[in-house]
């Protein structure tokens, strides 16, 4: 039996310490082959912790885009071995590539899976010439990782979501899908069973998407993808609607920015595709498919923990309490009777292998180079410790002479200086207590111990504190942070509890929202843990409880001059238009979590622009 997972965790270094660690992670969906979608990791962001895993053998791409959007995209399919060499595991690829075009650089070291090769420009329908540089270009946003399991070939995808009217984003995607598609028919053609896992960013079907309006599904990339399922002529099985045709309300991805996991109101996004003959090897493919013949269950795994919270959809007045794991939920595909294969190692493009996780070998010059600097300091710390001796006298002679490195490191984890010192001079320091001058040289031998151990503690903190200084400004919430304060201080117990933060306080901006009007895109903030005690007060207790009043007075304000929804007749919230004509404009929404029409407890969807003397008393405030 082999069990595959695809999830888009939305950024897997936050996925990972929630569960504790990447093996939590990775045992909790409990899969021996797990696709992650938008790992949100760049080349330079890779690490032992988020990429390596005991028991896992992993394979990645990053984005190599020069868009200056930062680390986003990215994909990686950690395969779960008991033996990275001589295995014979289907779990354990026998190869594995980077991208889809045999292009980039890592494909072109080595053979491509199924020897494809895409000779360039492409001419492709719809599209025209296509050059390399664009095909270069749609391949290094890290949005796909191919692995051969000897029996199938394994594509674990990222689709771009783009907007309608963004025509370069259109184009690329659709020469995304396009390319792609050239390569599973390579693949079939000689006679391989392919499988494609992951965010494809597109819902096939009316049954597929909450709200989905009439002529749904006559959109480009929903056509091009029902073209690629049996149903329709194509070669593929989409596995989840294949097994449950009629189940509604099957979503995958919600819109955390409006509550709409609260009520189930979603898309199914999320796909795993087959396609190819059984192993029964029979004569017919049409009976005998790998899809009826192999396929035991595929289901969304509702119930995945996705965080460390057990009420994680809390949708609160308006403002959101985003999910502390993914918007998106795991789905997953059993398949029995795969038989073994030959015996074969972990490829060479596994995470591994990579120079960011096993490092970069030094030549032979860098390492003399090395040892030069090496031996300059040796004479260095020489010279200093020959000033020191000639100018400390014979106490300092003796600390020097006595102290090993290995118990400043000690001591910088965590042990008492004086216990330090106390151990490495107590024969020096009971000697010498019989003489006259016992309390000085106590004295020189802590003030000297003191000042080597200090020296050697601030290195390994002061990144921490530089980090803390650049953030030092205060925050709201440390306004109504109760201060620390010591046993018996009664002065705190005066200050006022402040209430919760009112929910139309904030300008919302939200690239991704797509329930409101046209040219309107909000973001709502995410929200501050409430469990925090650790924000220290900068303020006196006075100036702490004043803060707390004013911010009082200013929700009541709030309160009296929001305008209340017409379906509930309850406070609204603001949010204002994030791009076109009226970028900036405040508009007020109901507060309520987005739901379907039919529900009244859902957001009623009333809508209404601020007027500008409206906004002006917002500035002002």
């Amino acid at each position: 039996m082999v069990k595959i997972v695809t999830y888009n965790v939305n950024g897997l270094r936050p996925r990972v310490a929630q569960h504790g660690s990447l093996r939590r992670l990775l045992d909790a969906l409990d899969a021996d082959i797990i696709c992650f979608q938008e790992t949100k990791l760049s080349r330079q962001d890779l690490s032992g912790d988020v990429i390596m895993a005991e028991g896992y053998e992993a394979f990645i791409s990053c984005n190599r885009s020069s868009k200056g959007r930062g680390a986003y995209s990215g994909v990686a399919t950690f395969c779960r071995v008991t033996s990275a060499f001589s295995s014979q595991e289907v779990a354990l690829p026998v190869a594995a590539e980077e991208g889809f075009t045999g292009l980039q650089e890592t494909a072109k070291n080595s053979e491509t899976i199924g020897d494809f090769v895409l000779v360039t420009p492409v001419e492709e329908e719809g599209l025209g010439e296509v050059t390399k540089e664009e095909l270069l270009k749609v391949d290094n946003e890290g949005r796909c990782v191919i692995t051969d399991h000897g029996h199938f070939v394994l594509f674990n995808i990222y689709g771009p979501a783009v907007e309608e009217d963004d025509i370069e984003r259109v184009r690329f995607k659709l020469l995304f899908y396009k390319i792609l598609q050239r390569r599973w028919q390579h693949l079939l053609a000689l006679g391989k069973r392919v499988f494609v896992v992951g965010d494809l960013n597109i819902a096939p079907s009316s049954i597929d998407r909450c709200d989905a309006q009439p002529g749904f599904e006559k959109q480009t990339f929903r056509k091009w993808l029902r073209s690629m399922l049996r149903e329709h002529g194509g070669p593929f099985f989409d596995a989840f609607r294949s097994k449950h045709p009629e189940r509604v309300g099957a979503y995958t991805c919600f819109n955390q920015k409006v509550g709409a996991e609260v009520y189930n109101y979603g898309s199914r996004i999320d796909h795993i595709l087959i396609s190819g003959a059984c192993f029964h090897h029979c004569g017919s493919v049409d009976d005998h498919s790998i899809f009826p013949c192999h396929v035991e269950e595929c289901e969304i795994m509702d119930h995945f923990r996705r965080g460390n919270s057990e009420n994680m959809s809390m949708w609160k007045g308006g403002r959101s309490s985003k999910l502390e794991g993914s918007d998106h939920i795991p789905v997953y595909i059993v398949l029995n009777e795969i038989p073994e294969l030959p015996v074969h190692n972990t490829p060479s493009s596994a995470a591994r292998y990579l120079p960011e996780i096993r490092g970069r070998q030094q030549s032979i010059v860098s390492f003399l180079r090395k040892g030069m600097i090496y031996e300059h300091k040796d004479a260095m710390s020489m010279d200093r410790a020959d000033e020191s001796c000639c100018g400390g006298g014979l106490e300092s002679k003796a600390i020097y002479k006595e102290e090993p490195p290995t118990d400043i490191a000690k001591f910088s984890k965590g042990n008492d200086l004086h216990s330090v010192i106390k151990r490495k001079n107590r024969d020096q320091l009971l000697n010498e207590g019989s003489s006259g001058n016992s309390h000085n040289s106590t004295a020189a031998l802590l003030a000297t111990q003191s000042r080597k151990a200090s020296f050697s503690f601030s290195k390994a903190v002061s990144n921490k504190k530089n980090k803390h200084n650049l953030s030092s400004q205060p925050t709201i919430k440390s306004f109504f942070q109760q201060p620390k304060s010591k046993p018996g201080d009664s002065s705190t117990n005066s200050i006022v509890t402040p209430p919760d933060t009112l929910h139309g306080m904030d300008e919302l901006h939200d690239p991704k929202n797509d329930c409101l009007p046209e040219s309107i895109q909000c973001t709502t903030p995410a929200t501050e843990d409430q469990g925090n005690s650790d924000v220290p007060c900068s303020l006196s207790t006075d100036k702490c409880n004043e803060a707390t009043l004013e911010w009082q007075r200013i929700q009541q304000r709030m309160k009296m001059t929001l305008p209340l929804c017409k379906g509930h007749h309850e406070p609204c919230i603001p949010r204002s238009v994030k791009k076109g004509s009226n970028i900036g404009r405040l508009f007020y929404v109901c507060a309520r979590a987005q739901g379907p029409a039919s529900n009244q407890e859902a957001n009623c969807g009333h809508f209404q622009w601020a007027t500008v003397k409206s906004k002006e008393k917002r500035r002002t405030c």
